[in-house]
């Protein structure tokens, strides 16, 4: 349904959880495949694991130029071309906003919002001399509401939505299409400590119109869909995909236990 034949998807933050799943949805529909990860541990086995010639795995620290511009190149190298970026590297540091650590509120928002920054700039100077490009921005719940203890995490992704919004604005004359998705609840390494707490599960279960939480593999379907022809006048959309988190209670107010 979505043929990504013949395209070149770089993808941030994508040995693990959601960005996994991206990179595997993305390689199914014919997509070549560049994941990014600090882990060269976990992108070794995850290309072992994929076992396909169109996926391959390299270092990358989002919050270094340097090495977001050697990821950058690399994947120009191999495949000529960058047609997708994905931008899903995050980190989270739940504490309460008065005693949150100077140096972790500069850590989150160096990788949730500077690192997509580089990110974008990086990939979209070829995007603007090739005039196409798609770019997808993993945003989150707290682009659009927040929760107690999180207040770089808010920030970052608050930044993140308008961020995308501008570059949509800035670059939809070149062609390149800037979108954002914004994963409801989903279990995955990050964020299975709060969400395996029993009692806040169910509080964010209650909260969801479809009595559930979502898995990472619904999040890579709504990327996919964003990043292939299929989306061709979508540009400047933040896409909360939630089970009808956000439209239920616009207004919430659930406390995870910060971390120790």
């Amino acid at each position: 349904m979505f043929d990504l034949k013949n395209k070149t998807a770089l993808v941030s933050g994508g040995s693990r959880g959601i960005g996994k799943h991206i990179a595997l949805a993305l390689l199914a529909e014919g997509a070549n495949v560049l994941v990014g990860s600090r882990s060269e541990e976990e992108l070794h086995a995850f290309v072992r694991e994929a076992g396909s010639p169109a996926l391959a795995g390299r270092a990358l620290d989002v919050r270094d130029r340097a090495s977001v511009r050697e990821f950058v190149q690399f994947g120009l190298s191999r495949w000529g071309q960058i047609d997708i970026l994905v931008n899903c590297a995050g980190v989270n540091y739940r504490v309460p906003a008065e005693d949150y650590p100077e140096e972790q509120w500069l850590n989150v928002i160096d990788i949730n919002l500077n690192g997509a920054y580089r990110m974008c700039q990086e990939v979209g100077r070829h995007m603007i001399e090739r005039r196409s490009g798609s770019i997808v921005n993993i945003t989150s719940m707290m682009s659009h509401v927040t929760t107690p203890n999180q207040s770089a995490y808010a920030a970052s992704k608050a930044a993140l939505a308008q961020y995308t919004k501008l570059l949509a604005v800035e670059w939809g004359k070149y062609n390149i299409r800037v979108n954002g998705v914004s994963p409801g609840y989903i279990v995955t390494e990050m964020s299975k400590d709060v969400l395996l707490q029993p009692d806040f599960q169910q509080r964010i279960v209650d909260k969801t119109p479809q009595n559930r939480l979502g898995s990472p593999g619904e999040i890579a379907d709504a990327v996919v869909f964003l990043a292939s022809g299929r989306a061709t006048f979508i540009n400047g959309h933040v896409l909360a995909v939630d089970g009808g988190f956000l439209a239920g209670h616009p207004s919430i107010y659930v406390n995870p236990k910060p971390e120790a």
